[in-house]
């Protein structure tokens, strides 16, 4: 929505709300800090400062003040959000990363279109002056002049926080950056913070608000309103939610905007519960900052939460802002829904405003998104850095419609590849939202002792049957890996781990020596003699495949090595069946079932991706997990607690926040366990 602006906070008006003015150099707040999750009463105090902490502006008393002079300092006129030159139409700023210790505001200027110019360079940092993945990035009009700024906080190694302001000067560049709150160690920490500005008291200057989450359970948010000269008073607690049913800020999608119309931005989220459910929420603004307890509007069991990113805009020019939800429904094809914000305050009308086909090529995990009227018609628009798989980047523009929906893609400015690294612009929105890490795929495999005499040991826990499907999917797997053997002369493809039936009931022999079905020690028929699988037989590979598909697993099958002596062997007839018996079962299948393949054997290994991909199955050697360090196996198991540093190694390089993470595991129930509350 376009808001009210003016230059805000003469010296007189100032005088008389006992506000300062000055420059950069003066003194910041100090932030008291969230340490535990307390009562009003402890609410962060530092030395010097008074309970709930303060700043220039004031604490209580310039909150109170402010609102009741809010009709006073808000003028005829408005503007539309984050206008970093004074034209009319939105723009879009970004905090680019070089790389080399240095960092750049950049300014993509909007185009009468709707379009981007070339970006400018609009302030530069010195070398070591900020870090860009330790900081918390927001746009708005922050003093009222109607000219969009940045703010941004910054977490410290020594557990400092600290707010800064970069003022727009009006030609799309940016004024040297100030500080004007700041938290000591110890009190707040920086990762439980989630940062939103919004004009939250409606004085036609954006503030900042802080959703906290103590780990606890407990949450809370905090407002630093805004005052002259884009400074931030001291924080207050705007709403909190306790243990008893609060919220894991992972399963939490923001957007800020007003949602009704009142002249005061709001908070609108998106929910992700464990079962399934999302849910929308509106936070109404009142008009000393605050928030007032969530309503619930709408609801589906048919979304998954990681694939919907929310935003914000008066997409059909009334007035009033939408909440929009961009879905990635994982299948080629995106949408864009928006909800309107009801009488009682619950968000509904759900509407589609843009449709995306999967023949459009556009991969959500590509785009970095921010609404705003780039155009200048009085209507938001969706706007986005768009990020090639050949190293070149683009914005990309969906203009909106008189009845809100938006229209197709409008390219315009390009980089070629190699001139700016997509990973290292973060583009700046008036909302963030804690980027939730998605938690992987595990594949399970059951574990073989390691060390001398390790046969005797094993407890044969390999899921080469269904049963040991069906328990590592109970333990959270999505698959597993298998073990694929070949009988004598090839003639049958089987699921077995050992070389030799050792675990098995019956006279051991090597597995390459026996029939399936025929002779006196033939391999059918046998049963598993311990473990915790004891009574299972043994099953063909086909057999195997078919249990997988029935229990939803994802099967990766080991060619063992042994198997070469029929694969490789110098009698074609031999060869060619035994490759048959390799192959046949995934081609029957492919089509409708996800089949990978795989062998440790490096005589082996050329032939199997060969013949794979001679008969068309290339699809079976792509999407394999990744095996992390891990404590070896050992019969009993070792203490799964001596994984935990390793897995916390692991999943810091394979955690993804746009994709799910294949990772394989001997440990499935133990690595799914420690798992829970790190992902979503």
């Amino acid at each position: 929505m376009r808001k009210p602006f003016s230059v805000i906070c003469a010296m007189a008006v100032c005088a008389v709300l006992g506000l300062h003015t000055g420059s950069g150099s003066a003194a910041a707040a100090v932030g008291g800090e969230p340490s535990a999750a307390v009562g009003q009463a402890e609410l962060p105090v530092v030395a010097g400062a008074a309970s709930g902490g303060t700043g220039e502006e004031g604490g209580t008393e310039a909150r109170t003040a402010t609102a009741a002079a809010q009709a006073d300092t808000a003028v005829a006129g408005s503007a539309p959000r984050h206008d970093h030159n004074g034209d009319g139409r939105s723009d879009m700023a970004a905090w680019y990363d070089y790389g080399d210790g240095h960092d750049a505001l950049r300014t993509f200027v909007s185009k009468a279109d709707g379009g981007f110019s070339a970006p400018l360079v609009g302030w530069e940092s010195g070398v070591g002056d900020f870090r860009a993945e330790d900081m918390k990035r927001v746009t708005g009009d922050f003093d009222g002049d109607g000219t969009g700024d940045v703010a941004a906080f910054q977490g410290y190694d020594d557990g400092r926080v600290t707010l800064f302001t970069w003022l727009g000067k009006g030609d799309g560049t940016f004024a040297a950056p100030f500080s004007s709150w700041t938290a000591a160690p110890g009190n707040w920490t920086f990762a439980n913070m989630t940062a939103h500005a919004g004009d939250f008291n409606g004085d036609g200057r954006d503030d900042v608000a802080v959703w906290y989450a103590y780990g606890n359970g407990d949450d809370k948010l905090f407002t630093l309103l805004a005052g002259a000269g884009g400074r931030f008073g001291g924080h207050f607690s705007s709403f909190e939610r306790v243990e008893a049913d609060g919220w894991d800020i992972k399963r939490m999608r923001f957007a800020t905007g007003d949602f009704d119309g009142d002249g005061r931005d709001d908070l609108g989220a998106l929910y992700g519960y464990a079962s399934g459910t999302v849910k929308l929420m509106s936070f109404l603004a009142k008009a000393d900052g605050g928030f007032a307890e969530p309503v619930r509007g709408w609801e589906s069991t048919g979304w998954t939460f990681t694939q919907a990113s929310m935003h914000a805009g008066d997409f059909d020019g009334d007035g009033r802002d939408e909440l929009a939800a961009w879905y990635d429904y994982g299948d080629g094809h995106d949408a864009v829904i928006s909800f309107g914000l009801g009488a009682d305050g619950a968000f509904g009308d759900r509407t589609e405003i843009l449709n995306l086909a999967a023949s459009s090529g556009y991969e959500r995990n590509r785009m970095k998104i921010v609404t705003g009227d780039y155009n200048g018609d009085g209507r938001d628009d969706l706007a986005t850095l768009y990020g090639y798989s050949d190293g070149r980047v683009k914005t990309i523009t969906f203009t909106a419609k008189a009845d809100g929906k938006l229209n197709g893609s409008l390219h315009s400015w390009e980089s070629p590849a190699g001139n700016w690294t997509f990973s290292g612009v973060h583009m700046i929105e008036r909302h963030n939202s804690q980027a939730s890490l998605i938690c992987p795929k595990l594949f399970g495999h059951g574990g073989y002792p390691t060390g001398a005499n390790a046969w005797e040991r094993d407890q044969v826990r390999q899921p080469n049957h269904p049963r040991g499907l069906a328990q590592q999917k109970s333990w959270g797997a999505k698959g597993v890996e298998a073990d694929l053997q070949l009988t004598k002369d090839g003639t049958k493809a089987v699921m077995w781990h050992n070389t030799t039936t050792r675990g098995l009931t019956g006279t051991s022999r090597a597995v390459t020596e026996i029939w399936w079905a025929s002779g006196a020690d033939q391999l059918k028929g046998r049963t598993i003699d311990r473990g915790p699988y004891a009574g299972e037989t043994v099953y063909t590979f086909r057999e195997w495949l078919d249990s997988a598909k029935a229990q939803n697993m994802i099967p990766l099958v080991e060619l063992k090595g042994e198997a070469k002596q029929s694969l490789l062997n110098s009698d074609p007839a031999i060869r060619e069946a035994a490759w048959n018996e390799v192959l046949a079962p995934i081609a029957e299948r492919i089509s409708t079932q996800e089949i990978m393949i795989s062998t440790n054997d490096t005589t082996l290994r050329p032939e199997l991706i060969e013949r794979v991909e001679a008969e068309g199955l290339g699809a079976a050697l792509g999407g394999h997990p990744t095996w992390g360090k891990e404590l070896g196996w050992e019969e009993p198991p070792p203490a799964a607690s001596g994984n935990y540093a390793l897995w916390q190694a692991e999943w810091e390089k394979r955690g993804s926040t746009t994709a799910s993470a294949r990772m394989a595991t001997t440990y499935t129930k133990d690595f799914a366990s420690w798992l829970n509350g790190k992902c979503v």
